[in-house]
């Protein structure tokens, strides 16, 4: 009888054992995390912080103001820059009105030169004609005077005249020379107008460059104004109201809680068997299970989870995916602990 029953049982064993090792294996469970992409919101100007005015937890929306830094000294630098561009606008203008000064002045200076050139020039014309005249009646008279016709006192008339105007031919002539340095002189005046054409090329590149500056101010100043740049959910205030921070330094940390994934790292024995848009379950700490949906999986391998210590085979290394899944109902949390099942039949 107890041969019996211990043939029954080795039998029973046995049958078990078969019809275990026969049984298809189970998913393999693996240990994941809920995890997102952090915003970190942080002014880009440096300063002290006026007004924070959302708190860890609150909902904002994109282009929500969240604080706004202390602008005295911004708005110091906008005055200041502004009243710049006033001053150079005013520089600028007196030296438009002395350039257009300098130009009909200058220009009236060379007409004048050149009319009274070409008067001279006239005068010098009508010298050397009379001289021409006054030559030809001396030696006309000379003759006469040789002959016995004319007086003497005629003759000693006609050599006056001629050297009246051969006078009057080199004081044109004289004025000619003088008129010609006129004319150079009001040319080299033109070299008045281009020194202040410089001048206001000068100041109109000053007023530019002062124009850049004030806009660069204004665009400082509305940098005081810090707005969140996605929807979200404040997760951390990493600073506080009062605070001096530098710029780019954060103030606030947001989370779309509408974009949480989990992620998982899965041994290199089993990665072959996943592809993207693979649908795997996903169990929560609560029991609660839903779908999560593979859009990632990693291209390099990363650590080792198993390190081979007698070195005669390789170590197995570890791969990261990430699943996306539903959160509609708010009950994923960051650092939250999962638990996906990848089937390995």
């Amino acid at each position: 009888m107890k041969r019996l029953i211990l043939l029954l049982i080795v039998a029973g064993g046995a049958l078990g054992a078969y019809y275990s090792m026969r049984r298809p294996p189970g998913p393999l469970v693996l240990t994941g995390i809920v995890t997102t992409e952090d915003v970190m919101v942080g002014p880009q100007v440096g300063g002290q912080i006026g007004q924070l005015l959302v708190k860890e937890g609150d909902p904002v929306g994109r282009n929500q103001l969240i604080a706004v830094m202390a602008t005295a000294e911004l708005e110091a630098d906008q005055a200041y820059y502004a009243r710049t561009v006033e001053s150079i606008q005013s520089q600028v203008g007196e030296n438009e009105a002395a350039l257009r000064y300098e130009q009909r002045q200058t220009e009236d200076q060379i007409q004048q030169a050149q009319a009274a050139l070409e008067t001279a020039t006239a005068q010098r014309k009508q010298a050397e004609a009379e001289l021409e005249n006054a030559r030809i009646v001396l030696d006309r008279t000379q003759k006469l005077s040789a002959e016995g016709v004319a007086p003497i006192q005629q003759f000693d008339q006609a050599r006056t005249a001629y050297d009246a105007a051969k006078a009057r031919l080199e004081a044109a002539e004289k004025q000619i020379e003088v008129q010609r340095a006129a004319v150079a002189v009001a040319n080299a005046n033109a070299e008045h107008v281009r020194v202040q054409q410089n001048r206001v090329r000068t100041s109109e590149r000053q007023r530019e460059a002062a124009a850049a500056q004030r806009k660069r101010a204004d665009v400082r100043l509305s940098y005081s104004e810090v707005r969140a740049p996605v929807d979200g959910i404040v997760d951390v205030r990493a600073a506080r109201e009062g605070e001096v921070i530098n710029a780019g330094q954060p103030i606030v940390t947001l989370i779309n809680l509408d974009d949480l994934w989990v992620r998982a790292d899965i041994e290199e024995t089993y990665v072959d068997r996943i592809r993207l848009g693979d649908q795997l379950k996903v169990r929560l700490p609560s029991g609660d299970e839903r779908m999560g949906t593979v859009f990632y999986r990693a291209l390099d391998a990363g650590f080792a989870t198993q390190r081979d210590v007698s070195r005669t085979k390789r170590d197995i290394k570890t791969f990261e995916v990430r699943l996306r899944v539903d959160n509609k109902d708010r009950r994923l949390a960051v650092g939250m602990t999962t638990y996906v099942e990848l089937p390995i039949q």
